[in-house]
């Protein structure tokens, strides 16, 4: 046996040596037993299997295992999201995404979408007494041309702020910030089955009456003080969640009778003049857990 001959046995034993050990190795590996036993659906599985349950009020509740809105989508934005209030019930987030849709298809429109709930809901720390459940949802009146055109900036959507539909004295609607496509959008929005009800200004619903009057989703539109700048909408208690408190059924009729001329009345303005905040309502039991995570 010459060197030359001798050299290439050795070579040999040395690589097949060398593969020996890499596949023991490999054998061996954590990642790659990971790898081959992953089944590819069992993350998706296992996040599916998380039950999403809303308990208590709206204004006293919580909610578990949240599901979270993309910051954008079809036909939508979410602003604000330094305050990681975009989370909610999956009725709700299905609701915004169809929404957002419709606007988008059939007016050539984009949803801003301000506050949902907390990861876990429960009170807010400012602004909202309700929004604890992820079954709230605040929705600008403002159409923004760039929000139709491209995605804005975080720092476009932090500063982002509702522009009012009414005058400056709040009496009457500013038509040179009103206009169809408004009413077309609160109509969209309240005709989903899913809809309990959604709040409006007192002048905004006026308004919306002198077109719509008569018409079946007209009752969901709720007068209340402020959202002017913003529709507030608000679904039912979902059947998977017999722990959630529904809030009193609307009344009957488009709502444009006596009870929306009493929001207009001197007594009533003076009312809310005068009103002294409520106390809260206690949270339920179970939220306390969920809520201290």
């Amino acid at each position: 046996m010459n060197l030359l001959a001798a050299y290439q046995i050795v070579y040999n034993l040395t690589l097949r040596i060398l593969k020996l050990k890499m596949l023991r190795c490999l054998a061996l590996s954590p990642i790659v037993l990971f790898t081959f036993n992953l089944d590819p659906g069992s993350q998706l599985k296992a996040d599916d299997s998380q039950k999403t349950e809303v308990i208590g009020f709206y204004t006293a509740g919580c909610i578990e295992n949240s599901v979270e809105l993309p910051s954008e989508g079809t036909g939508y934005q979410v602003i604000r999201l330094s305050r990681k209030r975009y989370y909610g019930h999956p009725n709700l987030i299905q609701y915004l995404q169809s929404l957002a849709e419709d606007i988008a298809s059939r007016l050539k429109g984009a949803l801003l979408i301000g506050d949902l709930s907390q990861r876990n809901g429960g009170p807010l720390p400012s602004d909202h007494n309700s929004h604890q459940t992820g079954l709230d949802a605040d929705i600008l009146f403002w159409q923004n041309p760039l929000a139709i055109k491209r995605t804005l900036s975080w720092p476009e959507r932090e500063k982002m702020e509702p522009l009012s539909l009414l005058t400056p004295d709040f009496a009457r609607i500013d038509y040179f910030r009103w206009n169809s496509v408004h009413g077309k959008m609160l109509k969209l929005a309240a005709s989903s089955e899913k809809v309990d009800r959604i709040f409006v200004n007192p002048v905004i619903k006026r308004e919306l009456c002198k077109e719509y009057r008569g018409e079946e989703w007209l009752r969901k539109i709720r007068p209340w003080w402020g959202h002017d700048g913003h529709f507030h909408v608000r679904l039912r208690c979902p059947n998977d969640s017999p722990l959630c408190e529904p809030q009193e059924p609307v009344p009957p009729g488009d709502g444009c009778d006596e009870d929306l001329n009493s929001w207009f009345r001197l007594e009533t303005l003076r009312e809310k003049k005068d009103t002294k905040p409520q106390a809260p309502r206690q949270l339920p039991q179970q939220c306390l857990a969920i809520l201290s995570r």
